[in-house]
């Protein structure tokens, strides 16, 4: 499977928690960007690609040629997503990215609480969201996901139930969830936010669990739950251990399973291209973190494939583990999995996972 990440670095406002490589859109800097992006697409030497994922920032942000110019260079097979903040789409940008092959559309809604949108710093209130969804299903694209964040500021149980309910009556395909994290270099953390309890937090993390399972949802990733059949495509590259391509400044890649992020300077990338920075790992380095990105996922982890592509024996090796945690870790047909009782306890399995030699 061929799959290229994109990051397009622009938002026209920057959000309270974002520590993403990001910059308030400015025209001339976008119109450099724009021709460094379009000469690294085209020394990659990529047009026809499995996935395609316009991530941010906020790609949503380009202005219909622009991101034509850039879209028009690729031939997608099976999905194209566009991350996209509500306020900034319109007809236009929308009956676009049908013409141009968009299929998915990650929404960054994060709470339909006015109130709490404002305190995150988002510009959208939830009549914007209602109004850009009935665009998009009028228009086509019907495989929508929407982002939700919990434990912000200010927000309590109750909130959490009320954007569940109002995401449920929106009959969206996708939903994922993300706790708030401090970043040091966001607006946040430069105001000391303290985080909210861990205990509120996973209080949070279960009530939204056990809503999505009851309404019919599969919970097939940490964050992420679907309708069969309408899980993300292009993240399983990330998931199953595949090479992936990033493309611009602030994209991370994996190509012939050597990981590499791209310089998050805007200056560096426009002046002189990718300039991207190349992790140093072990076998023993990739060979966990192929476990550690699997076990994420309900899809799980393919014992037969990691242990082709690391030489070695896993059941052997990680018999110790596979003991302590039959309750939680699933095998079957060859595939190692987590059951919901796993993902909540993941960070302590894969600890164990590490500490074998």
């Amino acid at each position: 499977m061929k799959a290229v990440y994109l990051h397009v670095p622009f938002c026209d406002s920057i959000c309270a928690y974002c520590d993403f490589c990001r910059i308030i859109t400015n025209e001339d800097t976008k119109s450099k960007w724009m021709a460094q992006i379009i000469e690294e697409i085209k020394q990659k030497n990529i047009h026809e690609v499995d996935t395609l994922y316009f991530g941010g920032g906020t790609p949503s942000s380009l202005a219909c040629e622009q991101f034509k110019k850039i879209a028009s260079l690729f031939n997608v097979s099976k999905e194209f997503t566009v991350e996209c903040n509500p306020e900034s789409l319109d007809l236009e940008k929308i009956q676009l990215y049908k013409k141009l092959g968009v299929n998915r559309i990650s929404l960054g809604v994060q709470t339909f609480n006015d109130h709490l949108l404002q305190v995150i710093n988002r510009k959208h209130r939830k009549e914007d969201i209602f109004q850009v969804i009935q665009l998009l299903k009028e228009n086509g694209i019907n495989n929508i996901s929407i982002d939700l964040m919990y434990a912000l500021p200010e927000q309590s149980l109750e909130d959490i139930k009320k954007d569940l309910e109002i995401f449920l009556d929106l009959d969206i395909k996708h939903l994922s969830i993300y706790s708030l994290q401090i970043e040091e270099n966001s607006i946040f953390g430069r105001q000391n936010l303290k985080p909210v309890d861990e205990d509120i937090e996973a209080d949070m993390y279960e009530l939204i669990c056990r809503t999505m399972e009851k309404a019919g949802y599969l919970h097939y990733e940490i964050s992420s739950f679907c309708k069969p059949g309408y899980h993300s495509k292009h993240n399983l590259a990330y998931w199953q251990d595949e090479d992936f391509i990033g493309l611009g400044c602030g994209a991370s890649g994996k190509e012939n399973n050597v990981r590499y992020d791209n310089t998050r300077s805007l200056k560096t990338y426009i002046e002189s291209g990718a300039n991207p920075y190349i992790y140093e790992e072990t076998q023993k380095d990739k060979a966990f973190n192929a476990i550690m990105m699997a076990l994420r996922t309900t899809f799980g982890l393919d014992i037969q494939k990691w242990n082709q592509r690391y030489d070695q024996d896993f059941i052997k090796r990680y018999q110790s583990i596979l003991e302590k945690y039959h309750d939680v870790l699933k095998m079957e047909n060859g595939i190692l999995y987590p059951s919901r009782e796993a993902m909540e306890i993941l960070n302590t399995i894969l600890v164990d996972f590490l500490l074998i030699d």
